[in-house]
């Protein structure tokens, strides 16, 4: 629950920062950004992540911002850092890092599987067998290798962000009329 929480939180933080340029139809919400929480200590790896092999944009190093509590638990000797990684079709994934201090709970992520309530952030490509190639260059943690999708109608893959997060990619296969 907590670490829901943290995401939605993360989300709302990202949400009033920038205006949308996708409306959503009356009644009805769209997803066009996601807010990832993880260690300082994620930050490098994160960026060969999202930008080598997944693609992104990078926005640039972070700066560090001190003086601002939160309720999720820092407070306001905490140092926190914020940057964006950025599709090429305008979808956006905000990492917010937190370094440690004596207030500040470990963030809890899994280590391997997801958990009933995990979160998995699913990402259709074309050509992922490049996706799959510059993850392996990369030494990026494979949870599931580049082949047919169980129903046979993509092809799909599963890694594993720095941040601990699941990725899953996948491309559908063209049907034969």
């Amino acid at each position: 629950m907590r670490k829901l929480l943290v995401l939605l939180a993360g989300v709302l933080m990202v949400a009033g920062a920038q205006a949308d340029s996708h409306e959503p139809e009356p009644g009805y919400a769209t997803l066009i950004r996601t807010a990832l929480f993880g260690r300082l200590s994620d930050l490098e790896p994160s960026i060969t992540f999202w930008r080598d092999v997944m693609g992104f944009d990078y926005a640039g190093d972070p700066e560090p911002r001190t003086g601002f509590a939160h309720p999720l638990g820092w407070n306001e000797d905490s140092t926190t850092y914020f940057t964006i990684f950025t599709s090429k079709e305008g979808a956006m994934i905000g990492l917010l890092m937190v370094e440690d201090t004596p207030d500040f709970p470990a963030l809890d992520l899994p280590d391997s599987g997801v958990a009933y309530g995990g979160v998995v952030l699913v990402h259709m490509g074309k050509n992922i067998r490049d996706v799959y190639d510059r993850a392996v260059e990369h030494g990026a943690d494979i949870v599931k290798h580049y082949g047919p999708s169980r129903t046979g109608r993509s092809n799909t893959m599963l890694l594993r962000a720095p941040t601990g997060h699941m990725v899953e990619v996948y491309e559908m296969i063209e049907q034969e009329q």
